[in-house]
């Protein structure tokens, strides 16, 4: 008896070879009917007995590509036939007015293409541009969904016959690859001078650029999701160079390396860390050094951890063939997005580099490197952008549709839909003006897609912030619901974790807009979609001259001084370490209760690091924790030092800091004593907590867990206690993960706030 079923399957399942891979099933398995992309996913119809079809549907998942996801695979509609098709056939996508089919993200270059790029015989020899089902572009070049050629920014190259036959070929590996291209049809590398005039094309504009980068110049690089500025990294002089012309004093920069050999040279890399390195998404893995000089001391000053990547486009594999080691760092200013097109690079890049390789294929939606740290207890997400967006998080339950707006200083958005929140990419700072309108761009480019419709909007507390404006602006009839910054991180790491129960959050970030109107930034939460107590805080301090702080920290270690010893003794304290600030530290006690009160922990971090390292001022917001945790992880964690009273569910530090203002201190051990004491503190705060409240699950959350070291020391201290820790690991804990916190508070809140 033939019968015939028709399937949607949902997921991550157009642009990674799931139709092709639906056709050599059939072969196998001697089913016949049809595939086609649809926006639900695919719909599959499939014709024979019912073991056969039972067969097709079992090696489907079991061979799913590793960059797929299948979600589900509902069976729509079952009825006899008398005689099946003659063939199996992809058919035309169907778009339908909602969209829930997931969007793959761009993808580092696989084996099988390598390999073409490398061989003399092969027609796509030292192809900058080469792909398949299995790698190469994606988000970067769609303009709408359903995913297929037309729609993406490959339309403007037509294909040869050579190509097509490929794309119509289901036993080829680019089979229906809509990226599929070759030097006869594809797009093509150009060279310009300093101006953005035009030098050279093809090997030719290769080879200048590889000079170029030989004899220690500057060059910008347009790769899969916007420009690199690359330079030698092995070379003092020309990384110097660079951090002038960028203004970039101290940032660390990320260093592309060869291959996992050199990796092994300048980093200690693991098993799993090179697997990260070697995988599909290839992030940028910050690694604990190695004692190596291979590197210019400039690439990464008083860090003892490299931000390094592996080649991920052929383009970039061609040159690191005569290099070991490049600077490969975003071709921005701090704060700015990143350069994605051609012109654009000539005007904002001017000054900066002295050369520019381009390409003619658009990138419609720039994105970044994914960076992430790699500890323990698995992959910490720095910073969620290449290889990682746009792939939703799959929620405990259904949610209702919002939009929410995120955060301002590392703004996302995030939108609902079903049981998903989909978060955007990184997006900078929206302070910038360009930040703030690629965020309307990028929010423009996501609805689109989805067609998504959402019934209200979820914003931070905060009344000034850029993000709410910008999606008040986007759907201004909309209803609002306004959600502490805190209880987001919190919500955050639930959702990512799918957890819709009542639980704990130890939420260690920078400052938010608190729900007394103070600023918070070190706080135990309980709560669940619905609700949230503040429950417990780190002690208090004021915050001089605001957020001037952030960049002069010796103002935060001031303020540490006061807390712990009185205005006498920091002001005698002062002249020792910061001898320059002793009139301005006059002033600002003058004027001391008009400041404000903060519980901010990357502030306490600030302070101590001012303290300890007598540091005054910063390039960059966390240079000051950073270093002072570089320090700690040096050297091993002391068992000794003043330990932070905890009461009342505050964690107060000053006993902490009183001893080290008492006696002459031993940075290494002042460092490593901060971690093990903050550690402890948090781990004890939350299980009184958890005593009083009976919840044992606690949600990490906020940029201080970016921390390994104060990770890896609270996480088995909550664990003794009999407590549950959750930790992102889909998600930056810092505030890019903010708006979806947003959304499943939001989305979970059907009926009013």
């Amino acid at each position: 008896m033939l019968i015939e079923k028709t399937y949607s399957v949902s997921g991550i399942v157009q642009g990674v070879g799931f139709r092709p891979l639906c056709v050599r099933i059939a072969r196998r398995t001697g089913i016949r009917g049809s595939v086609a992309n649809t926006s639900d996913g695919v719909l599959l119809r499939l014709q024979g007995t019912e073991d056969a079809i039972a067969r097709y549907v079992a090696e489907l998942k079991r061979d799913c590509p590793d960059v797929a996801l299948i979600v589900d695979i509902k069976l729509l509609e079952r009825k006899d036939v008398e005689q099946a098709d003659d063939d199996f056939t992809i058919l035309k996508s169907v778009r339908s007015l909602r969209q829930r089919v997931l969007l793959p993200p761009d993808m580092a270059t696989c084996r099988n293409c390598l390999a073409d790029i490398r061989d003399p015989a092969d027609r796509r020899y030292r192809y900058a541009f080469t792909n398949c089902t299995n790698c190469g572009p994606r988000f970067s070049i769609v303009r709408e969904l359903p995913y297929d050629r037309p729609k993406t920014t490959m339309s403007a190259f037509p294909m040869c016959p050579a190509c097509r036959q490929e794309y119509a070929d289901e036993t080829n590996r680019r089979f229906h690859a809509q990226p599929n291209a070759c030097p006869v049809c594809g797009p093509r590398l150009t060279y310009c001078d300093a101006r953005g005039e035009e030098i050279a094309r093809d090997e030719k504009a290769f080879g200048l650029a590889v000079a170029a980068l030989a004899n220690g110049r500057i060059i910008a690089v347009k790769g899969l999701g916007g420009f690199h500025l690359a330079c030698d990294a092995t070379r003092e002089e020309p990384v110097s160079l660079l951090r002038r012309r960028k203004r970039r004093p101290r940032r660390p920069f990320a260093v592309m390396v060869k291959n996992v050999a050199v990796a092994e040279k300048i980093v200690k890399l693991s098993a799993a860390d090179a697997k990260l390195l070697t995988g599909a998404r290839a992030p940028i893995i910050l690694l604990e050094r190695n004692d190596s000089n291979f590197l210019a001391p400039s690439v990464a000053p008083g860090l003892n951890r490299l931000g390094v990547m592996l080649p991920y486009t052929p383009l970039h594999h061609m040159i690191m063939e005569g290099f070991d080691a490049l600077v490969m760092t975003s071709a921005n200013l701090s704060g700015e997005p990143l350069v994605s097109e051609n012109e654009e690079a000539y005007r904002r890049l001017a000054g900066i580099c002295d050369g520019f390789l381009v390409h003619n294929r658009p990138i419609h939606m720039k994105i970044d490197d994914s960076v992430l740290l790699h500890h323990d207890d698995g992959p910490v997400l720095i910073r969620r952008a290449r290889g990682y967006v746009p792939n939703p998080i799959i929620a405990a339950r259904e949610l209702a549709p919002v939009l929410a707006a995120g955060a301002e200083m590392k703004a996302t958005f995030s939108f609902s839909q079903d049981a998903m929140i989909f978060p955007s990419q990184y997006l900078g700072d929206m302070k910038d003006m360009g930040t703030a309108q690629f965020y309307e761009k990028a929010l423009r480019h996501f609805l689109g897609l989805y067609n998504f419709a959402p019934e209200r909007l979820v914003t931070d507390l905060h009344p000034l912030y850029l993000s709410t404006a910008a999606a008040k602006r986007a759907f201004p009839q909309l209803p609002a619901l306004a959600v502490q910054h805190h209880y987001a991180h919190m919500m955050a790491c639930l959702a990512e974790n799918r957890v819709d129960s009542p639980a704990l959050g130890i939420i260690m970030d920078g400052t938010g807009y608190g729900s007394d109107g103070s600023i918070w930034g070190g706080e135990i939460l309980c709560g669940d979609a619905k609700s949230f107590e503040r429950c417990g805080h780190l002690k208090e301090f004021r915050l001089p001259g605001g957020d001037r702080a952030v960049m002069e920290p010796w103002r935060c270690g001031l303020s540490l001084l006061v807390e712990s010893c009185g205005v006498s003794q920091a002001l005698e304290l002062c002249r020792t370490l910061w001898p320059g600030r002793t009139a301005a530290a006059r002033q600002l006690l003058n004027a001391w209760e008009a400041f404000p009160l903060t519980s901010s922990c990357g502030r306490l971090f600030d302070g101590l690091a001012a303290i300890v390292l007598g540091k005054e001022s910063v390039s960059y917001d966390g240079e000051a924790a950073m270093e002072l945790q570089a320090l700690a992880e040096t050297h091993p964690l002391p068992a000794s030092g003043s330990p932070f009273d905890v009461e009342n569910g505050v964690i107060d530090w000053r006993p902490f800091v009183a001893a080290l203002a008492r006696t002459p201190h031993d940075v290494l051990f002042a460092a490593g004593a901060f971690h093990s004491r903050l550690a402890q503190a948090l781990a004890q705060c939350a299980a009184n907590v958890a005593g009083q409240t009976g919840i044992r699950l606690v949600a990490l959350s906020g940029g201080c867990w970016q921390n390994g070291l104060l990770l890896k020391e609270t996480l088995p201290l909550l664990r003794a206690r009999g407590l549950t820790p959750l930790t992102h690991k889909l998600l930056s804990p810092n505030d890019e993960c903010l708006s979806v916190g947003q959304a499943y508070i939001g989305g979970l809140r059907r009926n009013g706030s």
